[in-house]
């Protein structure tokens, strides 16, 4: 079945739109794996299947939020759905930050690196007590700044996350302006049917977005092939 359905999508959406987005999503839950064996034939590192181990756990995270803020829409509460599209960003905004740091480690062969980046990508906190048990090279990088450099990649990523935050956020878009309706001296409060189709709209674009995720996985994995083979020919 469908993620995104004609009668609950924006009617400005074309079909060829809908069809080629919920084609996106059924590929990327064709990705996802019930177990990776880390030893990799024929060398047996355990290396290159830690970093599809990775990709995996974060495919995966992306794929929740869609589906849960798809759930959260239909169950009534827009606002869920749009704090489930907020993290998508910030999911996709990792994903791409990682595979820039990699790809040039891959193409150099530094393998010392690429297992230092996977470590760190994999363990990384801002959480104290963890980060004085376990080394400040585990320290996180703040997501606003992996957020910022995807307008590299796409001119509005910056400026629709931004909006998506105060959404997300108690500040006016968030609390009074999402839940209140104010004229003739009187308050009220009630559900809006337009935040409901804001909701799908900012959800929807959250999985084209998914796209890049794709993309970088695929590249991922064509340079993890190339350095298994390269390992492989030299022993």
């Amino acid at each position: 079945m469908p993620m995104f359905e004609r009668a609950q999508a924006p009617a400005e959406y074309p079909d060829e739109f809908l069809a080629e987005v919920n084609a996106l999503v059924e590929r990327l839950r064709a990705r996802l794996v019930d177990r990776i064996d880390l030893p990799e034939p024929p060398t047996g590192t355990r290396l290159f299947n830690m970093i599809r181990a990775y990709l995996q756990a974060h495919l995966r995270r992306a794929l929740t939020f869609l589906n849960g803020g798809h759930a959260e829409y239909l169950g009534g509460r827009p606002l869920m759905t749009e704090m489930a599209a907020r993290a998508i960003y910030e999911s996709v905004a990792n994903i791409c930050d990682f595979s820039d740091k990699l790809k040039p480690l891959s193409d150099a062969g530094d393998m010392q690196g690429i297992d230092e980046l996977a470590t760190k990508s994999a363990f990384v906190t801002r959480i104290p007590s963890f980060l004085e048990k376990y080394g400040e090279h585990l320290q996180s990088t703040n997501v606003v700044t992996q957020v910022k450099k995807m307008s590299k990649r796409f001119a509005d990523f910056v400026g629709a996350y931004d909006h998506l935050s105060d959404v997300a956020h108690p500040n006016g878009l968030g609390a009074i302006v999402y839940f209140a309706e104010i004229g003739d001296g009187v308050i009220t409060f009630g559900d809006k049917p337009e935040k409901a189709e804001r909701a799908i709209h900012s959800l929807c674009i959250a999985a084209t977005l998914l796209g890049f995720m794709e993309l970088e996985m695929d590249e991922i994995e064509k340079r993890l092939q190339g350095l298994n083979a390269m390992l492989a020919k030299g022993a």
